[in-house]
């Protein structure tokens, strides 16, 4: 999609038969109703799963369920088939017997005994800079600091490069940290934050009960 009303007019084409066959990315998973539509495949479909996020199961059986949704929404029948080198992830197979109420316990179960939201709060600090050692140092150097007289029930974690490493020419590290006390959290850390100084050229994020950790 190069121009403007591109995708439009492509939807448009494809819902009135002038063609046959529509390759996108996750932008065609969601909201569109064609009820010729009677095959559907999702290439590396669980390659969300390795992403070091808690999330990752639940946005890869999301995916493939919306995908999927797309196939036989009118009179005729509909087939998908999904691509994944792990076939048995939970993710994959839940959302293959469209058992939503079946996934839901599962994850729930998984956060709730590794101590991750609903059942805690979940932060991420996130030092970036364009030079890739004075990011992580800083990072690492928060750390300690944290590591001083860290409340009772806090998890802190290890600093370890983004997902995405590298963004808009800046390096990105990040340390996660958990606990079932958002407003003890959150104190600790604007505490450290507001007794060290920063280098000039490094900038450093606090996302409480962060949606992403990319």
């Amino acid at each position: 999609m190069r121009r403007k009303n591109a995708l439009r007019d492509m939807l448009m084409a494809f819902k009135t038969q002038k063609i046959d066959i529509l390759i996108g990315t996750q932008m065609i998973a969601k909201g569109l109703h064609f009820p010729n539509v009677t095959l559907v495949g999702i290439l590396n479909a669980d390659i969300g799963l390795h992403t070091p996020d808690f999330r990752a199961g639940e946005r890869t059986f999301q995916l493939v369920t919306q995908v999927a949704g797309r196939a036989g929404r009118g009179d005729l029948e509909g087939e998908v088939v999904v691509q994944t080198a792990t076939p048995h992830s939970p993710s994959i197979q839940f959302a293959r017997k469209h058992d939503f109420d079946g996934f839901s316990e599962q994850e729930m179960e998984f956060r709730q005994h590794f101590g991750y939201p609903p059942f805690a709060h979940c932060a991420v600090l996130m030092a970036r800079s364009t030079h890739e050692r004075r990011a992580e140092f800083t990072l690492q150097t928060l750390q300690l600091r944290l590591k001083e007289d860290l409340p009772q029930g806090v998890i802190l974690g290890e600093v370890l490069p983004s997902p995405l490493v590298k963004a808009h020419g800046q390096f990105r590290f990040q340390l996660i940290l958990r606990s079932g006390r958002a407003r003890t959290l959150s104190a600790h850390v604007q505490s450290v934050l507001n007794r060290t100084t920063l280098p000039d050229d490094v900038t450093v994020v606090f996302d409480m009960d962060a949606l992403s950790f990319s």
